[in-house]
């Protein structure tokens, strides 16, 4: 092979000019070797020494078109190393299992894809429903009925199911190839290894197929962050070698999911969990899958130089960039939002009855900052379930092996009066109502909205509120239960199609005609904004112009989060107006139900809302 000095500043394995340029940082004084294997049989074909070529990075140029059909890695002390910024990584088809002698080697280039003119759909904040979820525990279930289970095709057969409840965007915990199974010791310590179980040194590059004690099944932890996690891939499962790494280029599957998604008007939103990474590195990391593979946003965990760094850059201006929590006192930056367990705290603790929640809560609901979005969501990963919300007062995370000391204690959960499932129609029936009342706030509340896979079907974790490490039907979905809870899925949909037919929900808009302010509180009368410690009883108005500012959109949102029936005065409505009951979580929800026949109506503009109950009506 043909070789020329390498372009330090290019990292990893790209294409330039007169051939591939590799570089790789090593701090170390260690001889470090670039070497390539034949893609079919795993041949080794050539070992090249580098130098360094600037500081810590060594780098070559191999002037061979040849390699192109070339898996690569490097060779450090005798030991093979995978490169940090490797677009793919083979041996990692199976989930949790390392087979025997296996060899992780990275393909020099990538399979060609056919884009059709795909590109990012950009779609404001103010019109987007997440739905975050894990990829594998998505659709692994055999009750998920779909053929490629637990991967990104299976993700594509679900698609109408998502497009028929209304979600706009999809947010992915980590799909790239993060170490379920710490197989990879380049980038783990002794005390990761411990706390799953492994002993170092014994799953790589080993003899015998070695399964961790406890998988990592969410991927929050060091990772090949350039490369679509493998075993997600139907392609890459399908095609496991006799011999173990022999590579098929999976990553298509990801860019066909990610295709068929924008072609139904769905986005695609990444996690990166960026521990201990330098900045240069998730910049660069980032521009990749935006350029790479479309995606339309990403979800960083990182520390805040680096977001700050992203915020700023011209490149991702119009890519979501979502953190923990962004200080939109910065200045405007459209693009960027904020999503933490704010709104679920406040949430919870007010529909669940907590004393001094009432300001808390109307201050969230109408949170809509212009320059930074705020997403609020009311359950995820990192937590109880909403179903097991009110099903549970205490974690049950025995399972996990940590003797139920691992997860959140402070949930605010409630279980209604039994713990876990119980046969008791008043108990059940509370829960419902109390799951409506949650997605009715969470849909009526002015930031974008995202929920978790399956909460829309009252997906049950069994009380485990950290399903981290349960490659099972702890944390896989139960579709099972869509049928089950077919009136909780119906009421989603309702909310969110009522949230996109009603924008002053979502947004400001021109002021409405007959002049009430755009948003309002009502503490029992009409605005009354008055309240206290003990209050439990509000209402909030929302009023403003519909979207082709043809006539007014007023909506009213009450609650009564007391335990027993408490009257509300509604404001009275001009120019002929009155107000029409759309929803009543006290009911039973049924599509095409008229709920004003199923609601107490004291006066023309006086209602009894029955005890933790969400009433919401509309001018009409």
């Amino acid at each position: 092979m043909r070789c020329e000095s390498g372009n330090p500043c290019i990292m990893g394995c790209n294409r330039i000019e007169n051939g591939y340029n590799f570089a790789y940082d090593c701090s170390t004084d260690t001889d470090i070797k670039l070497c390539f294997f034949d893609r079919d049989t795993l041949e080794l074909k050539e070992e090249i020494p580098l130098k360094k070529r600037m500081g810590t990075v060594y780098s070559v140029c191999v002037c061979d078109d040849n390699i192109e059909r070339m898996l690569y890695c490097y060779k450090a002390d005798d030991e093979y190393i995978v490169d940090p910024y490797a677009k793919a990584v083979t041996g990692c088809e199976v989930f949790g299992v390392e087979q025997e002698n296996t060899l992780h080697l990275s393909p020099v280039k990538l399979e060609s894809f056919n884009w059709e003119g795909d590109v990012p759909l950009h779609l404001p904040y103010n019109d987007c429903v997440f739905y975050k979820l894990n990829v594998r525990g998505f659709t692994k279930s055999r009750s998920s009925k779909v053929k490629a289970k637990g991967t990104f095709r299976g993700i594509v057969e679900k698609i109408p199911y998502l497009k028929e409840l209304g979600i706009t965007t999809l947010e992915f915990m980590p799909a790239y190839e993060f170490d379920e199974a710490y197989r990879f010791p380049q980038f783990i310590d002794s005390s990761e290894y411990l706390r799953y179980g492994v002993i170092k040194g014994s799953i790589y590059n080993n003899t015998v197929t070695k399964k961790a004690e406890k998988l990592n099944c969410w991927g929050y932890t060091k990772a090949f962050y350039y490369a679509p996690k493998a075993s997600y891939s139907i392609p890459a499962e399908d095609n496991i070698s006799e011999k173990a790494g022999k590579y098929n280029d999976y990553t298509t599957e990801f860019k066909n999911m990610v295709k068929c998604l924008h072609n139904n008007g769905i986005e695609v939103v990444m996690e990166f969990f960026f521990d201990g990474v330098k900045t240069a590195y998730i910049l660069e990391c980032v521009r990749y899958w935006v350029r790479e593979y479309h995606i339309d946003g990403v979800h960083l965990y990182c520390d805040e130089h680096s977001l700050n760094v992203l915020a700023a850059d011209p490149q991702l201006a119009d890519t979501k960039i979502i953190t923990v929590g962004w200080n939109s006192d910065r200045g405007t930056y459209k693009h960027m939002a904020s999503c933490n367990n704010d709104a679920q705290n406040t949430i919870r603790r007010y529909l669940k009855g907590d004393e001094d929640m009432l300001r808390p809560f109307i201050n969230m609901a109408g949170a809509n900052p212009y320059n930074a979005a705020v997403i609020n969501y009311v359950a995820s990963n990192n937590g109880f379930t909403l179903y097991d919300l009110y099903s549970y007062n205490e974690k049950h995370n025995e399972k996990n092996g940590w003797n139920n000391t691992d997860g959140d204690n402070n949930g605010h959960s409630w279980n209604c009066g039994a713990e876990g499932e119980t046969d008791d129609p008043n108990v059940n029936g509370l829960r419902r109502r109390l799951i409506k009342n949650a997605f009715a706030a969470l849909l009526c509340s002015r930031g974008p909205a995202m929920f978790f896979a399956g909460d829309e079907f009252c997906n049950t974790q069994f009380g485990n509120n950290n399903a981290y490490c349960q490659d099972n039907i702890i944390s896989w979905l139960d579709w099972s239960r869509l049928e089950e809870f077919k009136e909780i899925h119906d009421f989603v949909r309702h909310m969110i199609q009522f949230r996109k037919e009603h924008p002053i929900l979502r947004k400001m808009t021109k002021p409405s005609s007959c002049q009430f302010p755009e948003i309002s509180v009502h503490n029992g009368t009409p605005f009354n904004a008055s309240t206290d410690y003990k209050t439990k009883l509000i209402g909030i108005m929302y009023a403003g112009r519909n979207e082709e500012d043809t006539e007014d959109d007023i909506v009213f949102y009450c609650m009564n989060a007391y335990w027993e029936p408490l009257v509300m005065q509604l404001p009275v409505l001009p120019n002929g107006k009155h107000w029409h009951v759309d929803t009543n979580t006290n009911a039973e929800y049924f599509d095409g139900e008229d709920f004003t026949e199923k609601t107490e109506l004291l006066g023309v503009n006086t209602i009894r809302v029955p005890a933790r109950t969400t009433i919401i009506l509309v001018a009409e």
